[in-house]
């Protein structure tokens, strides 16, 4: 028994060695053919913890100076998991990813960065030209084929602008997502040092439909032209403020 012990935990620790130690360029390099959809350049260290100066995914969507590691823990759950540190489209990009046997997709502490002017030419925004840096740090997201993820964490959108008829200087944006048995997202809006405070939530429900309620309040910085053409979207209640609300489905946006 002992022998056929030492035999077994051999193996073992032999094949464990092996996959820490195998480069990943060789792995990488024998499986390319069977994925022309992904084009790997300049490949070093193993599959354990490796980097990759360039990564291209069906030759539109451009990984730059990657570096990956293994999530040692999560073999133990029959996840694959990995961390990542890298550039996507020019913007950093960092997080844990891991799936399941049901094909559910995690995301855990994801940072990165993108211009709004960037953003607005991914995906179709309900309103005008808009301007400024976005931030996302994301605590927990998860994400199962044919259902809308769910997320929790924090958007800033400082030096947030928006131009209709009028540039509307919004300041700094925050957004704080929480999630909820039945929303898979709940946001908080609200923001400061713009020509307008803004308070508001925005839900997005399981069916894809969503729905935005907004509170402008124009202050002592706001024009006469920008007060004018929130007139256009909103009647003006007595005391100054405007009252915005939008509804509709994630796929008119191009999300889904």
């Amino acid at each position: 028994m002992k022998i056929k012990y030492y035999l077994i935990t051999g193996i073992l620790a032999l094949s464990l060695f092996l996959i820490v130690n195998t480069p990943a360029a060789i792995v990488i390099n024998a499986i390319q053919d069977k994925i022309p959809q992904i084009k790997f350049q300049n490949i070093a260290g193993t599959l354990w913890q490796g980097s990759a100066k360039q990564i291209t995914v069906q030759s539109k969507h451009v990984f730059k100076n990657v570096d990956w590691s293994i999530c040692v823990s999560h073999l133990l759950l029959a996840e694959a998991c990995i961390e990542l540190d890298t550039m996507y489209n020019n913007n950093p990009l960092s997080g844990q990813f891991s799936i399941d046997l049901n094909n559910t997709v995690q995301a855990k502490n994801i940072k990165t960065a993108i211009s709004a002017q960037a953003l607005s030419q991914i995906v179709t925004l309900p309103m005008g030209e808009v301007a400024g840096d976005i931030s996302v740090d994301l605590i927990n997201l998860n994400w199962q084929q044919g259902q809308l993820p769910s997320a929790t964490g924090v958007i800033k959108w400082d030096k947030a602008s928006i131009t209709i008829t009028e540039t509307a200087q919004l300041g700094d944006i925050t957004i704080t997502l929480t999630e909820s048995e039945n929303n898979p997202v709940n946001a908080e809006i609200s923001n400061k040092n713009g020509q307008l405070a803004i308070t508001g939530t925005a839900i997005v429900q399981p069916t894809n439909d969503y729905s935005i309620d907004l509170t402008l309040t124009p202050n002592n910085k706001a024009s006469k032209n920008l007060k004018s053409s929130l007139s256009m979207f909103s009647k003006p209640q007595t005391d100054g403020r405007f009252i915005v609300k939008n509804s509709g489905n994630l796929k008119q946006l191009g999300l889904m």
